[in-house]
């Protein structure tokens, strides 16, 4: 059974945890709860990180998708909060599912401008950016490619 009142809780107090320490300590404390939290709660409890807007995220990331069967846009929106990066994309994109959907939507996150259908207030907030400022032909072929 889903506990969605876990899920609120879990989410309050991380805020807190952010609210009260630096983004480093607040990223440790975040992420040892969330290397306790049962597989199926991950994608939920993870959407604390989305206000820390630090890389570390993305090493986080990449040690944790495994956890979660259904990889939704979530991972792809958190990934392109913390300093997301062409060259990232392009790893995660040869090193196949699940990183390759996360690396896609991270990519749409950072090269779409303007409003968007289903676009989060936090996405229009941050506006992310592909951080090392890739050509978008290069994007492009990277794509076509994959």
């Amino acid at each position: 059974m889903y506990d969605r009142e876990k899920i609120e809780d879990f989410q309050i107090q991380m805020e807190k945890i952010i609210e009260k320490h630096d983004k480093k300590l607040a990223f440790e404390l975040i992420t040892s709860e969330l290397n306790e939290c049962e597989d199926k709660y991950l994608t939920e409890f993870m959407v604390p990180l989305n206000f820390l807007n630090y890389e570390p995220v993305l090493d986080w990331v990449e040690q944790n998708a495994y956890r979660s069967k259904n990889i939704t846009q979530a991972w792809g929106h958190l990934s392109a909060s913390p300093n997301f990066t062409w060259q990232r994309a392009e790893k995660w994109l040869e090193m196949g599912r699940p990183f390759s959907l996360i690396a896609l939507d991270a990519t749409m996150f950072c090269t779409t401008r303007g409003e968007r259908l289903n676009q989060s207030l936090l996405m229009r907030e941050l506006n992310p950016k592909l951080t090392d400022n890739p050509k978008l032909d290069k994007i492009a072929n990277g794509l076509k490619a994959y």
